[in-house]
């Protein structure tokens, strides 16, 4: 494996690059079903059926988003009838998040497409990375992804 050097402000900088070219892809498409979704939609749609039960307060901790924004993509993925929401067992001012039929539907044509779709840039980095570090690299930003959450609680109970 090559040895890389990168300085902090480099890797600041990468990672902002990726995120940004990732976020530049947020057009809403045809992941399948005949209706158009962004990749935001169908990413909290897939956190949603992987974590169901979820609040608002929940999501937006770990999505690191504020409440309100939370609220807002709650509210469009309800009027599009991919979610739903009811009451907690304790509580009848909390509401937890789930699946309809229709988002467990669109998730399964999300994860199609994306197996497809983004099976194409992996098959571009494999003509220049080794398959070990392009999983090396995505178990890093596993690992990144919790170290910032975790920062991101720190800020909020600190």
């Amino acid at each position: 494996m090559d040895k890389y050097y990168y300085s902090i402000s480099d890797m600041a900088d990468i990672l902002h690059q990726a995120s940004s070219l990732y976020m530049a892809s947020n057009i809403p498409i045809d992941y399948g079903t005949g209706d158009k979704y962004t990749s935001v939609e169908v990413h909290m749609l897939k956190y949603i059926i992987d974590h169901p039960g979820k609040t608002v307060t929940d999501l937006s901790r770990e999505w690191d988003k504020t409440k309100a924004a939370i609220s807002q993509m709650m509210k469009k993925l309800e009027g599009k009838q991919l979610i739903y929401h009811g009451p907690a067992p304790d509580s009848d001012k909390k509401q937890l998040y789930y699946a309809t039929p229709k988002g467990e539907e669109l998730n399964r044509s999300h994860m199609q497409y994306d197996t497809v779709v983004f099976a194409q840039t992996i098959d571009l980095l494999k003509e220049l990375c080794p398959e070990e570090d392009i999983f090396l690299c995505f178990h890093v930003l596993e690992e990144y992804n919790k170290a910032r959450r975790k920062k991101h609680y720190r800020s909020y109970s600190g």
